[in-house]
């Protein structure tokens, strides 16, 4: 038998089935709606987040330290 085809046929029908199975997992969760979401979260200016925002690593210009 051809080992490399055995070995992606597995594979690929593995992908399939795992797929499925977290559809039919993610299908029984229960996704807060909109409304809830915008309910929850307190309103902030978005000046005030500019001048307290804080730079991460991402954001700050290379140097050589």
């Amino acid at each position: 038998m051809n080992w490399p085809l055995f070995w992606a046929l597995l594979f690929g029908f593995g992908m399939i089935v795992g797929n499925i199975m977290l559809v039919k997992h993610s299908a029984k969760m229960k996704m807060p709606s909109l409304k809830d979401a915008k309910e929850t979260q307190p309103r902030s200016d978005s000046t005030a987040d500019k001048t307290t925002r804080r730079q991460s690593d991402a954001e700050k210009p290379n140097s050589p330290e």
